[in-house]
């Protein structure tokens, strides 16, 4: 993505705006372990980052970075959120074995606060209907192998996060990392993640990441949420950054990788400050100002330029640890083709500036750049990814696939293979889209259009809600939990009944 020489050009931009600006901390306690590391202060509460310091933690960082790097590669597969679970819970290698065989792909991204409702064509809050909705359908749905943890927006925000987890148990298992909105709320998903996982060392299901704030800053929950996860043994901190080219990135790329740089690169300074034997990482986000409305959105080239160069800088100059994936989601706010060409043109963007084939179309049901989800898109995008998922399948050749006999007998009598018995024990074997179909438009209730095929897949989820059984957990777990969410919500003074919500 970047030459040599602008990497050194770049690279020299960003120390020196970390040198002479810093990032803004919006905590004393913060800015006092960054001090003792060697960094100074400024006004507006600035820390100014050195040099020595970015380079004593880029060599921490290459200690481990070949393994973040083989950790990284499943991104494009599984997602972010499933990449780090299978990584926090080793089941890297597990993943791959059964992905040769079997495919599956995450949902969701990482929660939406909105579901769209296909035959009402509108958006809806996340309430604990649709929560529970969409929680059977990823339990019924055997291409889900992992489902985000929707937001309900009808349960007390202190403790939404660890009752929504407690309540997903009774709907589903394929859930995993949670976010700790509240800082405060850090300590018991790393207690849930030593109960169900049986590791005392385990934070299993605490995801989330400490979000700069462009322009270089680190506010007050993502600092606190840092020293939390500090004081309780947690240390792994997920830096992310998501700019927006534009608005408060300059208009340019190169402006904008050099400001996005220096906001991930120096977020992850201070967690290093804070945590120097701590895992870090960083992750990028782009977004894209549209100057025809004003809106932001994830189309077009830059979106993908601008990530794949940070993460360029990193790779070669910092100790990696940078996470970049495929795509965070459609800009497009209703299910249908826009959103499936804005997933296939970011892979494409992709595949083309990596001179790297296979990158899977990355729809997962999301809209909205994640905020917005939707089952009647997801089951599109599952057929689309399957279809791709086929394609790097060999041909089998052995006795029954290449059964000569069966072939010099039906040539010789001059016979038809559709009523041979190799075609009736083979046939159902061919692939064909419940979706993107052959029959003939003019006939029966098939009209080829857009419509016809997402009310196809609008009919699909609800078939596969319909199938849903309960999950079974362990009781000693489904009590443990009981008893860590009761301690929540004493804590944050919330009703013990809207804490079992």
């Amino acid at each position: 993505m970047l030459k040599a020489s602008q990497i050194d050009q770049i690279e020299e931009k960003v120390i020196e705006l970390l040198e002479r600006v810093g990032i803004a901390v919006e905590s004393d306690e913060v800015t006092r372990l960054c001090v003792a590391r060697g960094c100074t202060t400024a006004e507006g509460h600035r820390v100014r980052i050195p040099r020595r310091v970015v380079a004593d933690m880029a060599a921490s960082q290459r200690r481990t970075e070949r393994e973040f790097e083989s950790h990284h590669e499943l991104v494009p597969l599984c997602g972010p959120d499933w990449a780090h679970h299978l990584e926090w819970t080793r089941g890297q290698d597990a993943f791959r074995e059964l992905y040769k065989t079997r495919f599956l792909t995450q949902a969701f991204d990482c929660g939406p606060i909105t579901y769209y409702d296909y035959p009402a064509g509108r958006s809806r809050p996340v309430d604990t209907g649709i929560f529970d909705a969409m929680m059977r359908f990823a339990e019924a749905t055997p291409e889900i192998g992992y489902t985000s943890m929707w937001y309900r927006q009808d349960v007390p925000p202190e403790i939404e996060r660890l009752a929504s987890l407690r309540r997903a148990m009774n709907l589903t298992t394929k859930f995993a990392g949670i976010e700790a909105i509240y800082p405060e709320v850090v300590k018991y998903l790393k207690e849930v993640s030593e109960i169900l996982t049986d590791n005392p060392a385990s934070s299993a299901y605490l995801a989330g990441s400490e979000c700069m704030t462009p322009p270089l800053a680190l506010e007050k929950r993502s600092a606190d949420d840092i020293l939390e996860r500090k004081k309780y043994g947690v240390n792994r901190y997920h830096v992310a950054c998501m700019p927006t080219l534009g608005v408060s990135t300059p208009a340019t790329l190169a402006g904008a990788v050099v400001m996005s740089a220096a906001e991930l690169l120096g977020g992850m300074a201070l967690c290093w400050c804070v945590d120097p034997e701590g895992d870090l990482s960083g992750r990028m986000i782009t977004l894209v100002g549209d100057m025809r409305n004003g809106n932001s959105t994830t189309l077009g080239p830059f979106y993908t330029q601008l990530n794949m160069a940070v993460r360029q800088l990193f790779v070669e100059r910092w100790g990696g640890h940078c996470m970049v994936e495929v795509f965070l989601g459609p800009t497009a706010q209703r299910a249908g083709l826009q959103a499936v060409f804005e997933n296939w043109y970011v892979a494409q963007c992709r595949q083309t500036w990596e001179n790297r084939c296979g990158i899977p179309y990355p729809g997962m049901g999301s809209l909205m750049y994640g905020a917005l989800g939707s089952p009647t898109q997801l089951m599109l995008d599952i057929d689309i990814r399957k279809a791709q998922w086929l394609a790097a399948r060999d041909i089998d050749v052995n006795e029954e696939t290449l059964d000569f006999d069966e072939v010099l007998h039906v040539a010789a009598t001059k016979g038809n293979f559709l009523l041979s018995e190799h075609t009736l024990r083979h046939c159902r074997e061919l692939w064909s889209s419940p979706y993107f179909r052959s029959d003939t438009p003019t006939t029966g209730k098939w009209d080829g259009s857009e419509k016809a095929i997402l009310d196809k897949c609008d009919e699909a989820w609800r078939a596969n809600l319909a199938k849903w059984q309960p999950p079974v957990w362990p009781a000693e777990k489904i009590r443990a939990i009981d008893a860590v969410i009761a301690r929540a919500a004493k804590e944050f003074q919330i009703d013990a009944e809207a804490a079992r919500a």
